[in-house]
């Protein structure tokens, strides 16, 4: 009997140490979206490629809140896919242990010269909401 009354104070008090009971610490979690294309007046470039039905590119997430953050992505165009709206970027990814993350991203021939934001962002530890965005301007040289 005694051994469970030790064990129940144990549970107590380690459930008891979260920060939550006291005032919370300031979280300094930051974000950034940012990619490897080329960048003219602030916003990243994507060159359609007409051979293909798609042109893909790759978008690089940094936090400093580690692994396993949820980051969640949209943009503020779609394309309709047999009567389905589907968005330009997958939906979700996931950090490393680092704290980054990568995700896809396509436009079709219907995006030349449009301008599309691409919209990534997580809540932290401590609740707070944070979003991040880019603009990538698309183009075709051909």
């Amino acid at each position: 009997m005694e051994r469970l009354y030790v064990l129940l104070i144990g549970l107590f008090v380690i459930g008891c140490s979260d920060s939550s009971l006291g005032p919370q610490e300031d979280c300094f979690c930051g974000l950034d979206i940012s990619s490897t294309l080329p960048q003219n007046s602030g916003m990243y470039e994507l060159e359609y490629d007409s051979s293909l039905a798609q042109t893909y590119s790759v978008l690089d997430f940094q936090t400093e809140c580690g692994w396993s953050q949820h980051i969640q992505w949209d943009s503020d165009y779609m394309y309709n896919i047999n009567g389905y709206w589907t968005s330009l970027v997958n939906p979700a990814s996931m950090t490393d242990e680092d704290g980054n993350a990568k995700i896809v991203f396509a436009v079709w021939e219907e995006f030349v010269n449009k301008t599309i934001t691409i919209y990534g962002g997580y809540t932290d530890d401590h609740g707070h909401h944070k979003v991040d965005s880019v603009k990538v301007h698309v183009i075709d040289n051909e």
